[in-house]
C-alpha cells in the first residue's frame, strides 16, 4: 500500500527523540530481526521511498500495516495518508543506482552521531526522483558487517552507527530524463546519508538484462555442445530466452523500484592490505601471529547494496517542509472515542466522526481561536447537541457577545430559546439588585460589584460607599415626591437608581454630590442620613463641609469610576423594566441568551466595551453564587445546567493584568461545578488576556480546543495546553482545530487535529451534531 507523507511541523525537532522514533519505526518495519537460517523467506521486509522535489511517498507491504507506517512518518516529523502509486513512476525516465567501488574503504565519520531530525537528507532533482529499496540486513550479511567494521577500524566495531539497532540494507536510485544527471543525481543521494565512504560511484540500471545476457550466453553452450550431441539439443536454451526477452520487454517505466537491494551469501568481497591497514590506534603495528595479513574485509554487502541506520532512514523519508507554507495534517480518532455519544467536534484524517465523551463535559471545554476563525461555529455546533439532549427541567444559559449576528443562529440551535437582551428595554433584565428592602437590596448589589470585579478594583471602603449610595438613591426613588425634593435642594432629576447612586458617588462632580445628598437628607430618615454622612463627611456647626471637595472627590474615585460606567447605559436599569432573577431561571429550566452584544432589533446602540464587560462580570457572578444556592446535588439527582460563555473576558473583568473575582469563578466551576450539574463552554480569543490565575484554571479544563493562533505568545500558551508543537498551532488550516481532550475514563488522549463541519450555515452538520 501506497502511503504520501506530508509535514507535521516540529515533531521532529529533537535529536535523541529523533532516534528513538527511528529505531521504532525500523523495528515496525521489520527492520530489526535478524532471520534464522531456517526461517522461510518472506521478501516483504522494510519499504520503499520515493522522494521528489516537494513530496515523500512510501510503499509498506500489508503485513505491517498502517501501524508501521504511521510510525514511521511520527519518525520523520510527518503524517501519512493513504495514496496511489506516485505519477512520475509512469514517466519514461532513465534510472541509475550508486554502488560502492572495489578501493572504497570506510572514513572514522561512520562512528558519528546521526544528524538531527529536522535534516533533510534528500535533494531529488527538480525534473526527476530518487528512491530507496530498503530491506532487512541476512543472516551472513550481519556477520560479514562485523567483520568488515573490525577491519576497517583496527578494533571492535560496536561503537559504529552501522552496528546499531535498526541498520537495513538500501538500494539507491535516482531517475531523470537525462541517465548523466540520473548517476549524478544517485550518487549525490548515497553520500547524503553520510555512511563514512571515501568515494562512490553509480551506473546506469538494466532491470532484467540480466538474465538476457544469461540466457543467451546459455543458448551459445547449447549450440556448442550441439556438434557432438544431436542437433535438437541446442533448442533447450530457447525457452528460457524467450522468457527473458519477454520479461524484459513487459517491464514497466519503474522496473528498477522494485529491484531489491541483492545479497549473494557466498561471494565475500576481499581486498589487499595496505600499511595503514596494519596500524593500530596507537599508531602501531598491529600484533600478528606469524606473517603479517595480506588480505582483509572489503565491504559486507555486494556493491550496490548499502547499510542503512534507522535515523538516516527516517531522515530520507522526511518531507521538505516550508515554515510559511505548510499546514499541520489531520491526524486519526482515537479508539477510545469511536462509542462516544457526546457532541461532534470534527472529523478525522479518514472522515470519521470525533466526539467527545458525555462524561468529561463536566471538565468543561475551553475554546481558542483568532477572531473569525471558527470559534463561534465550534460553540455553536456543540450548543446544537446540547440542546437536543436537554431534559425539560434541565437549564441551558449562553452569554452572547456577537448579539445580532449569532442570536438568529442560537434560536436556530436551540428551539424555544429566550432571550435576554441587555440593550433591549422590551425584553427583560436580569436583576442585579434582588428583592427586599432598599438596605438588603444595596448590600447584595455592593457585594456583586466587589465579587465581579474583585478586591483590588472594589476594596472595603469601596464596597461601604457603593452600598450607601445605592441605599440612599433606592430609598430617595422609592418615597413620595422625590422629584420634589430634588428640585427644591438644586439638584438633576435621576434617571435611574444607578443614576442617583452615580450623583451621590459625584459622577457630575462634588457639588451636584452634594445637592443629591441634600435631596436625600430632605426624607428625614436616620438611616439615610447616616448613609450620606459617611459618603460626604458630614458638615460643622456652621454648615461647612468637613472634608473638602478635592479630597471627597479624591476618596470617592473608584467606587463613582464602576457607577458612571453602568450609567453609561441607562436602559439596563430602567424604571419600569421588566427583570428576572437567577433564582426564577434556574428554578423552572429552559433554555435562555443572554445578549451583551448589539440589539437583536437593531434599533439601539451597542453597549460600550467598559460597560460590557462590567455588565456581564455583574450577570456572571450573580449565576455563579446562585447555582452554590440553588443547584446543589443537581448531578446526583439527575440535572444539569449548560453554561456558554462566547468571550470570556466579557464576563470575568479581565483587562489582561487583573481578572477579578473572574479566576476564582473558573477555579470552582472547574473542580467544584460538577456536583452542581454544571457543565461549562467557555471560549476566547487570546489567552495572554487573561491573568494568569484565570488563564490556568481555563485551560485546566478537560477539553481545549484551539483554532489557528499565528501570534507566537499566543500560540505557545495554546500549544502547551493541547500538547502540540508550537508551529502546529500557529499552522492550522481554516476550518481545522486542534482538540485535546480525554476519554470516558478520565484518562488524557493524544492530541488530535480535526477538520470542523460548518454548523452554522449546513444544516447535515447541524443535525450530525
Amino acid at each position: 500500500m501506497w502511503y504520501e507523507l506530508t509535514p507535521a511541523p516540529g515533531m521532529a525537532g529533537d535529536q535523541t527523540e529523533f532516534l528513538k522514533r527511528a529505531q521504532r519505526a525500523a523495528g515496525a518495519l521489520g527492520l530489526c530481526d535478524r532471520p534464522n537460517i531456517t526461517d522461510p523467506p518472506t521478501w516483504d521486509e522494510g519499504c520503499l521511498i520515493v522522494a521528489t522535489l516537494q513530496r515523500r511517498w512510501v510503499f509498506v507491504a500489508d503485513r505491517y500495516g498502517r501501524a508501521a507506517v504511521d510510525r514511521l512518518a511520527r519518525a520523520c516529523g510527518s503524517t501519512a495518508a493513504e495514496s496511489d502509486a506516485p505519477e512520475i513512476l509512469s514517466e519514461p525516465l532513465k534510472w541509475a543506482h550508486a554502488y560502492v567501488p572495489s578501493g572504497a574503504t570506510l572514513n572514522r565519520t561512520a562512528q558519528d552521531d546521526e544528524s538531527g531530525g529536522g535534516d533533510l537528507r534528500l535533494s531529488p532533482p527538480e525534473n526527476g526522483l530518487i528512491a530507496l529499496n530498503v530491506r532487512r540486513i541476512g543472516h551472513w550479511e550481519d556477520d560479514r558487517l562485523t567483520d568488515w567494521l573490525a577491519d576497517e577500524f583496527n578494533t571492535q566495531p560496536d561503537s559504529s552507527k552501522l552496528r546499531r539497532t535498526g541498520v537495513s540494507a538500501a538500494r539507491i536510485m535516482a531517475a531523470t530524463p537525462d541517465m548523466r544527471e540520473s548517476q549524478d543525481a544517485a550518487k549525490q543521494a548515497a553520500a547524503a546519508l553520510d555512511l563514512g565512504f571515501t568515494n562512490l560511484a553509480a551506473h546506469p540500471s538494466h532491470p532484467g538484462l540480466g538474465a538476457v545476457l544469461l540466457s543467451i550466453l546459455l543458448e551459445l553452450l547449447l549450440v556448442a555442445l550441439a556438434v557432438p550431441l544431436p542437433w535438437w539439443t541446442a533448442l533447450f536454451g530457447l525457452p528460457a530466452l524467450g522468457w527473458a526477452v519477454w520479461r524484459k520487454a513487459s517491464m514497466g517505466p519503474d522496473a528498477d523500484l522494485t529491484v531489491r537491494p541483492r545479497h549473494r551469501w557466498w561471494t565475500a568481497r576481499t581486498r589487499v592490505a595496505r600499511s595503514s591497514d596494519l596500524k593500530t590506534r596507537s599508531m602501531g603495528d598491529e600484533p600478528t601471529f606469524g606473517d603479517k595479513r595480506r588480505r582483509i574485509h572489503a565491504y559486507a554487502f555486494q556493491r550496490s547494496t548499502f547499510p542503512l541506520p534507522a535515523g538516516a532512514l527516517a531522515a530520507c523519508a522526511m518531507p521538505p517542509a516550508d515554515s510559511e507554507a505548510a499546514s499541520t495534517p489531520l491526524t486519526l480518532r482515537p479508539h477510545v472515542l469511536e462509542d462516544t455519544d457526546g457532541p461532534l467536534v470534527g472529523y478525522d484524517r479518514e472522515s470519521r466522526p470525533v466526539r467527545l465523551s458525555s462524561t468529561a463535559l463536566y471538565g468543561g471545554v475551553a475554546l481558542l481561536g483568532e477572531p473569525g476563525g471558527g470559534k463561534s461555529n465550534s460553540m455553536h455546533g456543540i450548543a446544537t447537541h446540547v440542546a437536543r439532549t436537554l431534559k425539560p427541567d434541565d437549564v441551558m444559559v449562553m452569554f452572547e457577545s456577537k448579539g445580532a449576528d449569532s442570536i438568529p443562529i442560537l434560536r436556530r440551535v436551540a428551539p424555544g430559546l429566550r432571550v435576554v437582551d441587555c440593550m433591549d428595554p422590551s425584553t427583560p433584565m436580569i436583576d442585579l439588585l434582588g428583592s427586599g428592602t432598599p438596605s438588603e437590596r444595596a448590600v447584595r448589589f455592593a457585594d456583586l460589584m466587589r465579587q465581579a470585579l474583585g478586591p483590588n478594583q472594589i476594596g472595603p471602603r469601596s464596597r461601604i460607599q457603593i452600598r450607601d449610595a445605592v441605599f440612599a438613591a433606592l430609598t430617595l426613588m422609592d418615597s413620595d415626591g422625590w422629584e420634589d425634593k430634588c428640585r427644591a435642594a438644586g439638584s438633576r432629576l435621576p434617571r435611574t437608581w444607578a443614576d442617583a447612586a452615580g450623583l451621590l458617588l459625584g459622577c457630575d462632580g462634588i457639588g451636584a454630590a452634594r445637592l443629591m445628598g441634600h435631596a436625600a437628607n430632605m426624607l428625614g430618615d436616620a438611616d439615610v442620613d447616616a448613609a450620606i454622612e459617611r459618603l460626604h463627611g458630614g458638615r460643622t456647626d456652621s454648615g461647612r463641609p468637613k472634608i473638602a471637595d478635592g479630597r471627597l472627590a479624591e476618596q470617592l474615585s473608584a467606587p463613582m469610576n464602576k457607577m458612571d460606567i453602568l450609567n453609561q447605559c441607562p436602559r439596563l436599569v430602567r424604571p419600569g423594566r421588566r427583570v428576572v432573577s437567577w433564582h426564577a431561571i434556574l428554578s423552572h429550566g429552559g433554555r435562555f441568551a443572554i445578549n451583551i452584544g448589539a440589539a437583536e432589533r437593531g434599533a439601539h446602540d451597542a453597549m460600550p466595551e467598559q460597560t460590557r464587560r462590567l455588565v456581564g462580570a455583574l450577570l456572571f457572578q450573580g449565576l455563579r453564587f446562585e447555582i452554590e444556592r440553588s443547584c446543589a446535588g443537581w448531578q446526583a439527582r439527575g440535572r444539569r445546567l449548560d453554561l456558554f460563555v462566547d468571550e470570556l473576558t466579557d464576563v470575568t473583568g479581565s483587562d489582561g493584568t487583573d481578572g477579578g473575582s473572574g479566576a476564582q469563578a473558573m477555579e470552582w466551576l472547574r473542580e467544584k461545578g460538577r456536583a452542581f450539574g454544571v457543565e461549562a463552554f467557555v471560549g476566547t480569543q487570546n489567552p495572554l488576556q487573561l491573568d494568569t490565575r484565570l488563564q490556568a484554571s481555563f485551560l485546566g479544563f478537560m477539553t481545549v480546543c484551539c483554532y489557528v493562533l499565528r501570534a507566537p505568545a499566543s500560540a505557545s500558551i495554546a500549544a502547551d495546553a493541547i500538547g502540540l508543537d508550537l508551529r502546529a498551532v500557529k499552522t492550522l488550516g481554516p476550518h481545522v482545530i486542534a482538540c485535546s481532550t480525554v476519554g470516558s475514563d478520565g484518562a488524557s488522549l493524544p492530541p488530535m487535529v480535526l477538520s470542523v463541519p460548518w454548523f452554522d450555515g449546513d444544516p447535515e452538520a447541524a443535525r450530525a451534531a
